[in-house]
């Protein structure tokens, strides 16, 4: 048995149980084990000492779990597990065993350790303060019956259905888009909830304060599972809607809705997103309109291929005065895509298409490694480049472990990052040159050099003009321009632009819409990128954007 415990200053509980390795985080007798042993032995020590002298609240195992973080390990020989997903330890002999290692260490810890032992304690006493106060606020919230609608909250335009599993609930942000939502809603099974602006981010709150959030006990109420233990607190069997759907806009903000959202529901209902009731709905970003015909179009990929498959019924293209057939030019288009695409991935990395037809010429193949430095990117172009980096990178920390007088360390490889390795992009260029040499061309004809006037190397011709391209990327570009042409292009910022027959078209017809359901697949790295992400501490956070930074996209600037 393994177990290691860490208290830090947030309110939430952070414990991880393996047996035999296996991640059991569904739990099982290992944990039940370490949780009353916990609780057992800190009332022990506190009622021994005298510090629960004129508290009024008694100390719940919830409040001395707050702000732990813990990890749990047995190895048996022969585990049993339970539950549909294996993943919940059930020999009961490890219950006793884990309790009575408890006991007996952490007495010992806390004996030797008072000022420490003192601050754990006043930090739970302060929990169970707060966990009394959030549960008479939480009597605001209590949903009496599946029937009784007198204490759901006013903004919730509810359904007729009383069967959860029929139901729906949209919650979506802005009063616009959710006046819109309740006009194009199917009102017999999809209820709306409008929620203005954005909610408390419940990473960095207490329990208290995010019961005192009239926007969080808007959703407590009409989801109506309510939060936290107890015989108060959560319960999945009183859920209203079996689809919880996020609605917001496409925009910035509407994405940092939709992840504080996400944050409320995994911290605070998590069964919710375990079971798979937690949605996102799937806007669309274009309405193209031309002619009689509409559509729409979720992502500015699928709006290209439309433009180019009407481009391509409409123009006739020659290449050194030979028509290209209209299946190959699809194909030819394709390609150039691709390559365009691919061209923009190696700007991230300081990399230009050009730079891989110079390394192709010169029988060069790009090696790389990831650093975290404000040089994202560090190239090679042979083993033994890299080895001489190796050699400089040690020699540059002998040197600084010198300057500073330190004793001299050796070098874990894993601080040199990755092992060199080729660059992905150049790799799905050399497969899209195979595919382009059937046709004569190659990466090297995507764009013409601007310092020089070469002849144009195709003539497009439409039914009232005829122009020329130097390169295939003029070539795309003009067929992007022609498939373009006639039609109004609509690009849709917020829900709040679209009528209720839109929405109801696009994004709530049970028939045509998409929907994204939000599942949760690694627990550990869930908690590390919530933390990371949406906690109180700045530093992480700050890695992570200058780690990333190169790979965002869609920004508001």
């Amino acid at each position: 048995m393994e177990i290691a415990l860490q208290y830090n200053d947030s309110y939430d509980e952070k414990v991880f149980s393996f047996a035999n390795n296996i991640n059991t985080h569904e739990g099982g007798t290992h944990l039940v084990g370490f949780r009353a042993a916990l609780t057992r032995t800190m009332n022990s020590y506190a009622s021994a000492n005298n510090l629960l002298k004129n508290v009024k609240v008694s100390i719940s195992g919830e409040d001395l779990r707050e702000g732990l973080t813990a990890v749990i390990s047995v190895k048996i020989p022969q585990p049993q597990f339970e539950g549909q997903t294996k993943t919940k330890l059930g020999n009961s002999e490890v219950k006793g065993y884990v309790e009575s290692l408890m006991n007996e260490k952490l007495s010992v810890f806390l004996e030797e350790n008072p000022a420490i032992a003192k601050r754990i304690l006043e930090k739970s006493i302060d929990a169970a303060r707060a966990r009394e106060a959030a549960r008479r606020a939480r009597e605001l919230t209590r949903r009496k019956g599946a029937l009784d609608v007198s204490n759901l909250p006013g903004k919730l335009a509810d359904c007729q259905e009383r069967d959860p599993k029929k139901s729906e609930l949209f919650i979506v942000e802005g009063d616009s888009a959710g006046g819109s939502a309740k006009q194009g809603r199917d009102r017999v099974f999809q209820a709306i909830l409008p929620i203005r602006g954005k909610i408390l981010n419940v990473e960095k709150a207490q329990l208290v304060k995010i019961i005192s959030s009239d926007a969080v006990r808007t959703l407590i109420s009409a989801i109506g599972t309510g939060i936290g233990e107890g015989e108060d607190g959560f319960n999945l069997d009183k859920l209203r809607y079996h689809k919880i759907v996020i609605m917001a806009d496409a925009d910035v903000d509407g994405q940092h809705i939709r992840t504080l959202l996400l944050t409320f529901f995994y911290r605070q209902m998590r069964q919710l997103v375990e079971q798979g009731h937690v949605y996102i709905a799937q806007p669309p970003l274009y309405k193209v309109k031309k002619g009689k015909f509409e559509a729409y179009f979720e992502n500015e990929e699928k709006l290209q291929k439309w433009q180019m498959k009407e481009a391509v019924g409409g123009i006739t293209v020659k290449a050194k005065g030979k028509k290209i057939e209209t299946s190959d030019l699809a194909e030819l288009l394709d390609l150039v895509v691709s390559i365009d695409n691919v061209g923009r991935k190696l700007e991230l990395k300081n990399l230009t298409l050009k730079d891989y037809v110079s390394f192709q010429a010169e029988g060069k193949v790009p090696l790389y490694r990831i650093e975290t430095g404000p040089e994202t990117y560090r190239y090679f172009f042979s083993e033994n480049e890299w080895l001489n980096y190796e050699n400089e990178y040690i020699a540059k920390h002998k040197a600084d472990m010198a300057k500073e007088g330190l004793a001299e360390t050796e070098v874990d490889n894993e601080d040199l990052g990755p092992e060199f390795q080729p660059l992905g992009e150049f790799t799905r260029l050399n497969n899209i040159s195979v595919k382009l040499k059937p046709f004569g061309y190659t990466v090297a004809d995507f764009q013409a050099d601007e310092t020089k006037k070469p002849a144009d190397m195709f003539e497009i011709a439409t039914e009232k003009a005829i122009t020329g391209a130097r390169d295939l990327k003029g070539l795309l570009d003009a067929a992007m321009k022609i498939g373009s042409a006639g039609a109004h292009i609509q690009r849709y910022k917020g829900l709040g632009e679209m009528n209720p027959e839109q929405l109801w078209e696009t994004t709530m017809d049970p028939y045509k819409r998409k929907l994204l359901k939000v599942s949760l697949e690694d627990p550990a790295e869930a908690e590390k990128m919530f933390t990371t992400l949406m906690g109180d501490k700045v530093e992480p956070r700050r890695v992570f954007i200058e780690q990333n930074a190169l790979a965002a996209r869609n920004l508001d600037i």
